[in-house]
């Protein structure tokens, strides 16, 4: 089949959503052949859309600026997420500091336990 010279422009169609919604099927199955796009409208307000999975599918080459502003939301989130967790990292081994401090392993069984659960997420400190 030849290609025409020029790309023809997809076909678009607009229908109110109450016949949309009785020709529901019959649009679905032209946007996947035909690449025709519907607007559903409702009071002469476009309202949704029914168009060809291609059209709606991110183009890869093309960065979308809305996701792009999503991810600087996210990354700043992680930046303050990770300082915080420094913050506590800091304040848990004062604690532990001033609790060895206090009760030296070995004087105290209820903190010798406290010692053995805690010491895949205790940072050794200078006695261990």
């Amino acid at each position: 089949m030849a290609e025409p010279a020029t790309p023809l422009p997809h076909p678009r169609l607009e229908l109110s959503l109450v016949e949309a919604r009785t020709r529901f099927v019959q649009l679905a199955r032209l946007a996947g052949l035909t690449n025709q796009t519907t607007v559903v409208t409702e009071d002469g307000r476009p309202l949704a859309a029914i168009a060809p999975i291609g059209a709606i599918r991110p183009d890869p080459e093309r960065p979308n600026p809305a996701a792009a502003g999503w991810i600087r939301r996210i990354d700043k989130l992680r930046a303050e997420f990770r300082r915080q967790h420094v913050g506590l990292e800091q304040a848990l081994e004062d604690a532990w500091r001033e609790l060895d401090r206090m009760s030296p392993p070995g004087t105290d069984k209820q903190v010798d336990a406290l010692r053995t659960a805690h010491a895949d997420i205790r940072r050794p400190g200078p006695t261990g």
